[in-house]
């Protein structure tokens, strides 16, 4: 999925190094056991009325690790795109879902194949949008596992079997309280279900929120610096 432009944030927490805890042999085992898409699951009741509308991207959270972003564990978005979820003609069976940032749009077409249990979506045909028309894009062709949906944010996971696998946050606020970010975390770490890239978006709100994002980088680089994990170039 296109994410707009890109400030890349570098924790120096060595010479020229950066650490890369995302990276090591157990994270990379867990990760086969998900890349089939057999195996990840969804909310059970999910009231799909109440989540449609429109939500903001608070966090992207890649699952892959490409050789391309290595030392890029965590990357500042400086957009803040939004999603915006609706049954078109009033079905029940189908969702639409429509991606919008600064440089363009995406727009999305689902199936939900069991009206009972609503949490997984299938996609349904090409995207189209101004997005697709980079040459950077990739069409995804897969399931969508509603894995959280509360009143005011929810965890989409975006899976295509062996080549695409990464979750969305959303909120319906530019913001989201940093518990249930640590919360969405510490789930998928239960999971085995490896992070190995973050994204933040609508940080740019306020100074104390670019503030914030400087003091958690700071944090990690401490944190890693102290677990004494392998540093690669």
């Amino acid at each position: 999925m296109a994410s707009g432009r890109l400030l890349l944030v570098l924790c120096l927490c060595g010479p020229g190094l950066l650490a890369r805890a995302s990276s090591t042999e157990e994270d990379m085992a867990a990760l086969v056991q998900y890349e089939k898409c057999e195996i990840l699951q969804s909310q059970e009741i999910i009231r799909m009325k109440l989540i449609t509308g429109t939500w903001y991207v608070i966090e992207i959270l890649h699952h892959r690790t490409d050789e391309k972003t290595y030392g890029r564990d965590l990357i500042e978005v400086t957009t803040c795109p939004t999603i915006t979820l609706k049954y078109p003609a009033e079905s029940d069976t189908e969702l639409k879902l429509y991606w919008n940032e600064d440089e363009g749009d995406v727009d999305y077409r689902f199936r939900i194949n069991e009206t009972t249990s609503p949490g997984k979506w299938e996609s349904a045909g090409a995207q189209t949008g101004i997005l697709t028309q980079l040459n950077k894009y990739v069409q995804f062709a897969g399931t969508v596992f509603v894995r959280k949906a509360v009143s005011d944010h929810m965890v989409l996971t975006f899976c295509s079997p062996n080549r695409q696998l990464y979750s969305l946050v959303v909120s319906r606020n530019k913001t989201l309280d940093d518990k249930d970010l640590k919360s969405i975390k510490s789930q998928m770490k239960r999971i085995k279900l490896p992070v190995t890239q973050t994204k933040l978006a609508c940080r740019n709100s306020s100074p104390a929120s670019r503030a914030a994002v400087w003091l958690l980088i700071a944090a990690t680089c401490l944190m890693t610096h102290r677990a004494g994990f392998r540093f690669v170039k």
